[in-house]
């Protein structure tokens, strides 16, 4: 389901669910669970097995090696990807509206269709506001488990 765009995906569930915010809801979040499950699944494919190796040969078991050994190694991007999640969804829910599927981009699309452009650019504004918020926190938090 990861391959279907959002849009796509809002035009079949609205003739499901009918006009609203739950198509855009359900098609982000068919979305975000297919393109995490991709993403973490890649990331602990990539960590350093060298130490993975070294704790199974003390005999760790394969919880204990992913613990303390995968876990740590992939923990600064599961939050990348997490994050990432998130801000794709804040972004992708204001273009859903041109479908019908509701949310802060039908707002914006009504007040642009009633010549209230000051309401569009505190819309536009909000959404920058919280995109870049989301990021600076995965970014905080990457930092804080690097180290």
């Amino acid at each position: 389901m990861r391959g279907i765009p959002e849009l796509i995906l809002a035009i079949v569930l609205i003739l499901v669910t009918g006009l609203g915010g739950s198509a855009a809801a359900l098609a982000l979040g068919i979305g975000t669970v297919g393109l995490l499950g991709k993403l973490l699944a890649d990331s602990i494919e990539e960590v350093n097995p060298g130490s993975e190796r070294a704790l199974k040969a003390v005999g760790a078991s394969r919880p204990q090696v992913y613990f303390s050994s995968t876990l740590p190694q992939a923990s600064p991007v599961f939050i990348g990807h997490i994050f990432y999640a998130p801000d794709a969804n804040v972004r992708a829910a204001t273009v859903l509206a041109v479908v019908g599927a509701g949310g802060v981009g039908q707002a914006m699309f009504n007040a642009a269709q009633l010549s209230q452009y000051n309401v569009v650019i505190t819309f536009t504004l909000m959404v920058i506001a919280v995109v870049l918020l989301i990021e600076g926190i995965g970014m905080f938090l990457r930092k804080l488990l690097s180290y």
